[in-house]
């Protein structure tokens, strides 16, 4: 099976969306703002800032692998009733079950497109983990990808990857938008980092392809944000490279210099303390600081949402 093979097996497609050989065109959404009263309120977006949410929604809907139908209806409608007070204008997110669920969430938002939800395929489809890119912009292509190279010496069927969406900004310019989930904590420290390490290369590596392919539109930026699972607060992990592999390839990192425990996006559970799992990069953007959205604390997921308020051109 070649690469484009498998690509068509991690991509939902959505109508008029057409899977080629580095990106999928697209018919052109339609482009929504909903601009405040107050220019300087904490709101959605203007024409020229946007909002990025970022959120890994806990095997939604229900919390939990398998979970009883009870329980993920119960899931549905408090994230419904959530979700659109984020107001973002960028949607991000992690572990999604299927379609259907993204298709549920968007849906929540008033004015979102999903442009892509992956069919990763992990050992039982009841344990998906799914990833969404959706927004208010039209999209010029749409992609996945799944990390293979770490699966080389493995026969588990790979199962994480990203999610990639080129966004047309209102002035005419592209921004390359990822959604990604790295691996997680589970298992053997060094073996988990040597991985993320090299997903966010393969990350890295479809970007440049990506900005050569958009570069006949105008000006590219990107923005890369997701649960990358990393815990540099850890002595003995401090030594991970995963997010330096963005830095050094020019990216901001939208928490550089908050304190850890305003960027915790992770609570504290069992065995593993307190984390910074969840993050959001730039690059081609003015610098700015992500920040936590504490409201609901956990009982929506283990992880809090990650907002970005960033200007486009």
């Amino acid at each position: 099976m070649n690469t484009y093979e498998k690509t068509a097996q991690l991509i939902s497609r959505r109508p008029g969306f057409l899977l080629a050989g580095l990106a999928a065109l697209l018919l052109p959404l339609t482009l929504v703002f909903a601009v405040p009263d107050d220019p300087s309120a904490d709101v959605q977006g203007s024409e020229n800032e946007v909002r990025v949410v970022s959120w890994n929604i806990e095997w939604f809907p229900g919390r939990e692998p398998g979970a009883p139908e009870p329980l993920q209806e119960q899931h549905r409608d408090d994230v419904r009733e959530y979700l659109p007070d984020l107001e973002p204008d960028i949607l991000l997110l992690q572990e999604i079950r299927d379609e259907e669920a993204a298709q549920f969430l968007v849906d929540s938002v008033p004015g979102l497109e999903m442009h892509v939800v992956t069919a990763l395929r992990r050992p039982n489809p009841i344990f998906s983990q799914q990833l969404v890119v959706a927004s208010r912009y039209p999209a010029r292509g749409g992609y996945a990808e799944v990390f293979e190279d770490i699966y080389d010496d493995s026969e588990v069927e790979p199962y994480r990857g990203f999610a990639f969406a080129a966004l047309e900004t209102p002035q005419g310019g592209t921004l390359l938008v990822y959604s990604v989930h790295l691996k997680s904590n589970r298992g053997e420290d060094e073996v988990n980092i040597a991985i993320r390490e090299s997903s966010a290369q393969q990350i890295l590596d479809h970007i440049a392809d990506m900005e050569e392919h958009y570069a006949e539109y105008g000006p590219i930026a990107v923005i890369v944000g997701g649960d990358f699972n990393v815990v540099l607060e850890r002595e003995d992990m401090a030594h991970e490279r995963t997010i330096d592999k963005f830095v050094e390839a020019g990216f901001h990192w939208t928490w550089e210099g908050v304190p850890f425990e305003d960027r915790v996006t992770w609570p504290a559970s069992g065995w593993f303390g307190d984390a910074n799992f969840d993050h959001i990069l730039t690059r081609g953007l003015p610098e700015r600081t992500a920040r936590v959205m504490h409201k609901p604390e956990d009982e929506l997921s283990d992880h809090r949402p990650v907002l970005l308020t960033v200007p486009v051109e």
